[in-house]
């Protein structure tokens, strides 16, 4: 009878080594499920980074048209002033 409740006693201890493993695979899932909750975040603030490196780019874009903008503004101030200074050469040639 002694030799059965050892036997049993063993048993028992062996079922809580087991159990005490779930819990530390519960506790390793637990982990596991936060790091993937931080890698969706990762992705997300990867996908914002590259919007936001489009939107430099289209900057940097939108900045080159600007400088065209302002040649193109000096390019009709001196076509004016060129007009100009046809018309007052005509008019001192007439």
């Amino acid at each position: 009878m002694l030799t059965e409740l050892l036997k049993l006693s063993l048993m028992v201890t062996e079922l809580l080594k087991l159990s005490l493993i779930l819990t530390e695979l519960d506790k390793l899932s637990l982990m596991l499920t936060e790091l993937l909750k931080l890698s969706l975040i990762l992705t997300e603030l990867l996908r914002l980074s590259l919007i936001l490196t489009e939107l430099l780019r289209l900057s940097l874009i939108d900045t080159e048209l600007l400088k065209l903008s302002l040649m193109l503004t000096a390019l009709h101030k001196l076509s004016l002033i060129d007009t100009a200074l046809l018309t007052f050469s005509l008019i001192h040639t007439a």
